[in-house]
């Protein structure tokens, strides 16, 4: 989903680059997330079966909040799969797989759920005015976004090269 929602923001008719950056940061996040699970799979002589994440009913996130109470929901439900995981990791006393679980993922989970939830309330009390929108994306990309996914320096960055 969020590199779904990266690309809808990063589009010339929507130009939100904050939301751009933050989602492609959420992407990479979650990317990482997936190879530590399948290399944990790995490391216990598992087999890594990967299927395919369907794509968002609704593509056109219309406005920020949208996007953003997208992306809460989403992180609600994987917490949810999270503690089922563990559950059954504890009920067949797998101590290593729960460890992993929650020092690997919960705490990180629970940050991200509680940013997002963060985040959408903010935009929640902005409504969708122009004016607010662009303070929100500005203020989303100077301090939530980390400077390698901002993509207002690595366009800048790629001028410089184009010289």
């Amino acid at each position: 989903y969020f590199i779904v929602q990266a690309a809808y923001f990063g589009r010339v008719d929507v130009a939100l680059p904050g939301c751009e950056s933050f989602f492609m940061q959420m992407h990479h996040e979650e990317h990482e997330h997936a190879l530590r699970f399948c290399n944990y799979v790995k490391m216990r002589g598992g087999k890594v079966c990967l299927y395919a994440i369907s794509l968002p009913n609704d593509q056109d996130w219309k406005c920020p909040l949208h996007a953003f109470k997208t992306a809460l929901q989403l992180e609600i439900d994987v917490g949810k799969k999270l503690v089922a995981v563990n559950s059954v990791a504890e009920k067949h006393g797998d101590l290593n797989a729960s460890d992993f679980i929650i020092t690997g993922f919960m705490e990180d989970q629970m940050k991200s759920i509680n940013e997002f939830g963060r985040l959408t309330t903010i935009l929640s009390g902005v409504g969708d005015q122009a004016l607010a929108r662009f303070l929100f994306d500005k203020n989303l990309l100077e301090n939530y976004v980390m400077s390698n996914f901002n993509v207002l320096k690595s366009k800048s960055l790629l001028r410089k090269f184009d010289k």
